[in-house]
């Protein structure tokens, strides 16, 4: 039995492929590394911004890799959408808008990732034999400033369109 190795330097693109970009690892390594140990010893305008413009250069494609996922289970072959993208790009620009200059969307980002964050913070007090915690909200600062971040989405696009030219 022979394995053949493909020749050709562009393979199919799977669904959520464009996670493994390097430059998304290096975006969601800064805004780790930013919100969980820049901002805690050095907090300033910069950290603050230095996490808007990682998660605005990472989340679209994070969107977008969940519904590729979601979608992809047919018997169809996989086809990155350029409509997809372009919806999850717009969609990030806009809730990151809203929960930047609109306090009741501040508060329901805030409640929503506390949530989802609820999950891994009672099972590390659980492990550390600490009292289980609540869902609690998370720190949220409302800055219109924090608009400067938009073109980070840039990133995405650049990396998406690629991805679908590729293609053609």
């Amino acid at each position: 039995m022979s394995v053949s190795i493909p020749t050709s330097t562009t393979t199919r693109p799977v669904p959520g492929d464009t996670l493994l970009h390097p430059l998304v690892f290096g975006a969601v390594l800064v805004l780790v590394l930013n919100d969980h140990v820049l901002k805690v010893r050095w907090p300033s305008w910069w950290t603050g911004k230095l996490s808007d413009v990682a998660g605005l250069a990472m989340f679209p494609l994070l969107l977008q890799g969940l519904w590729e996922q979601s979608v992809s289970r047919g018997s169809q072959p996989f086809q990155p959408s350029r409509a997809v993208l372009t919806t999850c790009l717009v969609m990030t620009a806009l809730v990151f808008t809203a929960i930047k200059v609109f306090e009741p969307a501040g508060d329901c980002w805030r409640w929503g990732l506390g949530t989802l964050q609820w999950p891994v913070r009672a099972a590390w007090a659980w492990l550390s034999g600490r009292v289980i915690p609540g869902v609690a909200p998370v720190a949220h600062t409302m800055d219109v400033t924090d608009l400067l971040a938009l073109p980070a989405l840039s990133v995405s696009l650049w990396l998406g369109l690629r991805r679908v030219k590729h293609l053609h």
